[in-house]
């Protein structure tokens, strides 16, 4: 009875049973399927969806086609071929920094420190791209031209004109640069020349010779300062001189009209004492003789107290003389 329960049981529900349970598995595998498919669907969006930011630009790039966009895109969100990627650029100024050595004109070693901004140009990506491949590569390729730039520069211009030249050298350097970095698709914004550093043994000779400037000026000074002080020694001692022989010239032309003077007085008395003479010889009729015992007379008797010693035989009396004998 059991066993024919059982085959019963299993004759009655056999067919029914196994119809519901096909349509179950056929439910479970749509769903499945429908899944499976919701998944493929949102997973092609998500990898045929990228983003790029808005100081971006990008190529699409399929790596599947190996084939590249033939334009650049901004930034947004992009849909494009499933796993396809995006090769970025910035789209604002770039920076570089350039530390390094340069020879001059006259062969001397000069240090410096540029800092240089570019661009990339959106129209110019895919030519980068196809060139250089990614940015990495592009970015050290624009430094070394521009590290070319700096270093053609340097060879233009002597040592000596880092110091008195500064702003003409970094306007050449642009002008260099410019040129340099459109040979690689960037376009030069501005350059800066931060720092120079000459050779210490030019640096040396250059505070030497300073010095020794400073020396000479120096030296140029205290001579200007003994010139003038000698200058004005000799002026004084020129006035001195002046003074001095103004001085005699006064003193002498005093003695001369003195002298001249004394000698007008003088020959006035002579002149004088010769009128009295003439007058004494006609009034009394006397001799040469007589007047010379007259001027004795005279002589005598202008003398008071007169002494007179005379020798032997002594005649000292002109009465003879007087009387023409």
């Amino acid at each position: 009875m059991p066993r024919f329960f059982d085959e019963e049981n299993r004759s009655s529900n056999g067919p029914s049973s196994l119809c519901d349970f096909s349509k179950s598995k056929v439910r479970w595998g749509w769903g499945i399927c429908s899944l499976l498919s919701l998944i493929t669907v949102v997973t092609l969006i998500a990898v045929s969806l990228k983003k790029l930011t808005s100081v971006e630009y990008g190529v699409q790039y399929d790596k599947w086609k190996k084939t590249l966009d033939d334009a650049a895109k901004e930034g947004g969100l992009h849909v494009g071929p499933p796993g396809y990627k995006f090769i970025k650029f910035p789209s604002t100024q770039i920076t570089a920094d350039l530390v390094n050595t340069c020879v001059s004109r006259d062969g001397l070693r000069v240090d410096f420190d540029v800092t240089f901004q570019y661009v990339m140009p959106a129209e110019l990506i895919v030519d980068v791209v196809e060139s250089y491949r990614d940015f990495k590569t592009w970015s050290t390729i624009v430094e070394a031209a521009g590290n070319s730039a700096v270093q053609h520069t340097c060879s233009q211009f002597n040592v000596t004109n880092f110091q008195t030249l500064r702003n003409e050298i970094q306007d050449a350097m642009l002008v260099n640069l410019v040129a340099k970095l459109e040979a690689v698709f960037a376009l030069a914004i501005l350059l800066q020349l931060r720092n120079v550093a000459l050779p210490i043994a030019y640096t040396n000779a250059i505070s030497s010779k300073q010095s020794a400037e400073e020396d000479i000026a120096l030296a140029n000074n205290q001579r200007t300062q003994e010139i003038t002080k000698a200058r004005t020694e000799s002026l004084a001692a020129l006035e001195e001189a002046r003074k001095i022989l103004d001085s005699a010239y006064n003193t002498g032309n005093v003695t001369l009209i003195e002298a001249d003077l004394k000698a007008q007085e003088t020959l006035f008395a002579f002149a004088k004492e010769t009128e009295v003479l003439q007058q004494a010889q006609t009034n009394f009729n006397l001799s040469p003789n007589g007047i010379l015992a007259y001027m004795t007379n005279q002589l005598y008797a202008s003398t008071g107290g007169l002494d007179v010693t005379v020798g032997e035989p002594a005649s000292i009396s002109r009465k003879d003389l007087l009387l023409g004998v």
